[in-house]
Parts: C-alpha cells; sequence; structure tokens
C-alpha cells in the first residue's frame, strides 16, 4: 500500500511538473504566434493595396467607375490554453490479496490565433471632394520614396497639358495623353523643360488689409485692433508696411500669403531656347549649371520652328487630380495593347543635372507595362477583372513599381478627416 501512494505521489508531482513546464513555455509559444500573425498580417496588407490600385487601373481603362476600399482596423486575438490533470483508482480484492492500483496522468495544450478586420468603402463625398480636386502645386516635386526616380516619371503622371500663351492668347496646347496622335510633341516638350530646370518655387506675395493710413490715423487705429490682429503680427503673418505718401509716411496693414508657381532655371532656358519665355517663367532662385551631356539640338530646332516670332511666351501648366492619373494610366493601359505596341509609354533616361543619375536608367524603359493573362515570376500585383488577368512585375525594367507606389502616395493623402466612415462596411471574422 505504501508503494503504491508513493508511486501516486510520483506521477502526480510529475504531472504538475510538466504542467509548470507548460505554462513557463507559454510565453514563448504566444510571442511566435503573434510573430506570424503579424508576418502575414502585413503581406496581406501590401497585396490588398497593390491589387487595390492595380484593379483601378484595369478599371479606368475600361471607362468604369472607380471603387476603394480601405482596412482602418485590426484587431488580433490569440490564446494558449494548457491543462493537466492525474487520476487514481484503487480496487480491493477478495481472500486478502492486495488491492489494485490504478493511476493515469493527461497533458494538454491548445492555441488559438486569428484576426478581425473592417472593411470600409470610400466611395463617399469626403473621400471624392479630395480625390477629384486638382492635386497641389506642392506636389509637382513630390519623388516618393525612390529617391532616384526621375522627373520624367513623376511629372508625365501629374501633369495633364501644357500651353504656351503670349498676352493671354493660347499660342499651342500640348496634351500629355498617349492616345493622341501628336503625343510625341508634349514628350519632346516635357524633356526640354525638364532641361531647363522645371521645378515649383515659393512665391510670396502680399494682400493690403484695410485702408492707407496716415501717422495720426494709425496711431487711433492701433487702439482699436483686436487681439487676433496683434497676434498676427507677433507671427509675421500680418506686417506693417510703408506705401508711400507724402516723405513715405503713408501705412498699409498687408497679410502675407505663399503660394507656389511653376517656372524654369533663367540661365538654362535662355542657354536652350534663347530670350522667348517671359520673364515671369524664371525662377527667381536661378543658379548657374553647367550644361548636360544630353543632346537637346533637334527638340530645340523643331520647337523654335514652330514658332519664329514668339515673345513673352507664358508657360500654364495644368495638373490633374488623383482621379485623373488614374485615367491616365488607363490610357496607358490601352495604348501599350493597341496594334504592334508602338503607342507604349516610354520613358528616357534622364543626365540633365537638374535629376540624379542611376545606371538603372540608361536606356528607355516602359512608364507602367502590364501583362494581360500572362503567367509571370513572382508579380507585384495580379488581380482578375471580367475573366482577363491583369499582373504587373516584381523584377521587369518598367518604372511599374515605382507607380505603384506613387499612386499609393496620392491615394492615401487623398484619405482627410471623415473620408474613412466611422462605421465600417463589412467586418470580417
Amino acid at each position: 500500500m505504501q508503494e503504491n501512494k508513493n508511486l501516486y505521489i510520483k506521477i502526480k508531482s510529475l504531472a504538475i511538473f510538466g504542467l509548470a513546464s507548460l505554462m513557463a513555455g507559454c510565453t514563448s509559444i504566444n510571442s511566435t504566434s503573434f510573430s506570424n500573425m503579424s508576418s502575414a498580417y502585413r503581406e496581406v496588407i501590401e497585396s490588398y493595396s497593390n491589387d487595390n490600385i492595380l484593379l483601378n487601373i484595369v478599371r479606368s481603362s475600361k471607362n468604369m467607375p472607380l471603387s476603394f476600399l480601405d482596412i482602418p482596423s485590426v484587431i488580433g486575438t490569440g490564446n494558449v490554453l494548457a491543462n493537466a490533470g492525474v487520476s487514481g483508482f484503487q480496487a480491493g480484492t477478495p481472500y486478502g490479496v492486495s488491492p489494485a492500483n490504478s493511476v493515469t496522468g493527461n497533458i494538454g495544450l491548445a492555441v488559438n490565433s486569428g484576426f478581425t478586420f473592417t472593411q470600409a468603402s470610400l466611395d463617399n463625398a469626403q473621400f471624392m471632394q479630395s480625390f477629384l480636386k486638382e492635386i497641389p502645386l506642392s506636389v509637382l516635386g513630390m519623388k516618393g520614396s525612390e529617391r532616384l526616380l526621375p522627373r520624367a516619371v513623376s511629372y508625365t503622371l501629374l501633369i495633364e497639358s501644357v500651353e504656351l500663351r503670349n498676352n493671354n492668347a493660347v499660342i499651342h496646347r500640348f496634351n500629355n495623353d498617349p492616345l493622341d496622335p501628336d503625343y510625341h510633341e508634349f514628350q519632346n516638350l516635357l524633356y526640354l523643360l525638364i532641361e531647363s530646370g522645371l521645378t515649383v518655387e515659393n512665391s510670396q506675395t502680399k494682400i493690403p488689409v484695410g485702408p492707407v493710413l496716415n501717422k495720426n490715423m494709425l496711431a487711433k487705429s492701433i487702439d482699436s485692433w483686436g487681439s487676433a490682429t496683434v497676434e498676427n503680427l507677433a507671427k509675421g503673418i500680418f506686417t506693417l508696411d510703408r506705401v508711400g505718401g507724402l516723405n513715405g509716411s503713408q501705412y498699409q496693414l498687408m497679410q502675407n500669403s505663399t503660394s507656389q508657381r511653376v517656372c524654369v532655371n533663367k540661365g538654362r532656358a535662355q542657354e536652350l531656347l534663347g530670350n522667348i519665355l517671359s520673364a515671369d517663367s524664371y525662377c527667381k532662385d536661378s543658379p548657374h549649371y553647367p550644361k548636360s551631356d544630353s543632346n537637346y539640338a533637334a527638340v530645340i530646332k523643331s520647337f523654335t520652328s514652330a514658332y519664329p516670332n514668339a515673345k513673352n511666351i507664358e508657360l500654364v501648366i495644368g495638373i490633374r487630380s488623383p482621379a485623373n492619373v488614374f485615367d491616365f494610366l488607363g490610357s496607358v493601359l490601352n495604348a501599350q495593347y493597341q496594334g504592334d505596341g508602338s503607342k507604349t509609354v516610354m520613358i528616357k533616361p534622364s543626365k540633365s543635372v537638374f535629376d540624379s543619375y542611376n545606371e538603372r536608367y540608361k536606356d528607355p524603359h516602359p512608364l507602367f507595362k502590364v501583362y494581360r493573362n500572362q503567367s509571370i515570376n513572382d508579380p507585384a500585383a495580379i488581380v482578375t477583372y471580367k475573366g482577363v488577368t491583369y499582373s504587373i512585375s516584381d523584377n521587369d525594367e518598367s518604372y511599374s513599381k515605382d507607380v505603384m507606389e506613387f499612386m499609393s502616395t496620392l491615394v492615401t493623402v487623398s484619405k482627410i478627416p471623415g473620408a474613412i466612415p466611422a462605421s465600417p462596411a463589412v467586418v470580417v471574422r
């Protein structure tokens, strides 16, 4: 009897030790499970975002409405359950025979994990108001996370047209449309403007506030200025400027405003085009740069011969909305599949002093290349629309992935407060 009791105690102790070991290992198991879930979530979200952008580009090529979804929240759940037990059985036997003993132990472990996420539709007024609005000029210099992305790529995506004007009369309009028969003219002009240092510059303007005041009136008015006016003066939003008058004794309260304008480098533009551009077309900050290795002689000759008597030409740059950029890429997709593919939008290499040079861009490459019903290795995004499969490659020589990254940024900046509904459209468990 004593031996059986000792055996029972020994097995029970082992069971308790096993349970303690399991509980000690819970942290490790839970950590590994969470890491795996997080990695899987990141991969799904990346694929979700890329596929959503590609799908809307395909929709645009079919003149179908665009539709965007977003995952505003993700809740992860996970737990580890351990159990251990010991049971014993002792039965007496007749005729003085020693009783029979039975001791059993069990140890169990269960791991549970999962995600609950919400999926919201962006088909609402708040998102569309931002998505359909013209992209601010300041974004024209945005190059995304790809530091060496050529300006020709971002400018091709963002610029809708370039107009040449003289005394407010349109001399010619160059449309950035790959299906336009004269699309090469726009591309030649764009490269010429990039070589001329096309950029966006901040411009400071002053807006008069209230009437012009002499010294006596100014002294009386100061007492009536509210705290907001004084605060704006302290912050530099308002300034008090002399505006002339007898002995410069008149003053004007001015509101300082910063705006953006498109301009080119004065020295480089005059080297390439002479003096046909107006003074307002030149950047105030126009340092002198050495000439680049690129030869634009043929383009310059074609441009100047087309407008032999042009003087004081103003450049008017039309900027797209995010929705228009999707429309443009839809046209790029259609141009790629027209005829023999000769209308595929190609981006030429840049050796301009205004652009960082990368060996990757030494030859012309497609702006955006989509493979239709083709099996490719390691696609960066792949969608099926109306029975047709579209994909972009993760490693071809096109700018497709750079364009996808750029488009993702444009969609993100369109998500103004209120664009993502507080109540999600779908909860997925």
